[in-house]
């Protein structure tokens, strides 16, 4: 008999409001190592809340959020920064910097979060910048490209620090049909190719089906 496996970040009997709203009302759920989940539900219902949640921008009001069985709110100092330095989060705008150019935005986590020197830095966010087709615009401004290549910039400065865990807020928002495939398949891509854990919020129903192994 196969032994259960263990979730890598679990969600228990999570709730959370803000003045007389209830936005996360007990709720459970896990993530797996390695797999695509996927939360789906209508705008406004606590997605992006949740996942505030798992970086620590939100604490819970009741319930907890276990990282590898270890509740978060619990964690030391060092463990912490070793939670979070695992976790990269791609925002649902971009939130690209649009006074600095692709490679400086792309480059940018190694910077601030890392003690790399200035050589390895542009070696890490060149080769990023080289896997998600971007080369021919690296010296350009976000705002001087088009919204499916400011997705990709998105996406290599989320993989650049190379995370275990990857958060996508609502990653497919404002794109026709065909640029949401191509994001969506872009994530399965990445997501196979560096195996890291990713959890996807949305509210395309069906586009997202079909990239991921969970569906919340």
């Amino acid at each position: 008999m196969d032994t259960p496996r263990e979730p890598i970040i679990e969600f228990k009997g999570v709730s959370k409001t803000f003045g007389d709203r209830n936005i996360l009302d007990r709720i459970d759920f896990s993530i797996y190592e390695g797999e695509v989940t996927t939360l789906i539900g209508l705008s406004g219902t606590g997605k992006s809340v949740t996942l505030k949640h798992i970086i620590g921008m939100l604490k819970p009001d009741e319930g907890q959020i276990l990282f590898r069985g270890k509740a978060i709110d619990q964690m030391k100092k060092a463990e912490w920064n070793e939670y979070i330095g695992q976790i990269s989060y791609m925002f649902q705008n971009n939130a690209l910097f649009d006074s600095l150019t692709v490679f400086e935005n792309v480059a940018l986590p190694l910077k601030y979060t890392t003690k790399l020197k200035k050589k390895e830095i542009e070696q890490k966010a060149m080769a990023r910048i080289e896997q998600t087709e971007l080369t021919e615009v690296a010296d350009k401004y976000s705002s001087e490209i088009s919204g499916g290549m400011q997705k990709r910039v998105a996406l290599a400065r989320a993989l650049v620090t190379d995370p275990n865990i990857v958060l996508f807020d609502e990653p497919t928002t404002g794109q026709d049909p065909i640029r949401k495939n191509a994001i969506l398949g872009m994530v399965a891509d990445y997501q196979k190719r560096f195996g890291f854990t990713a959890l996807l919020i949305s509210h395309e129903i069906p586009d997202v089906y079909f990239i991921s192994n969970r569906i919340l």
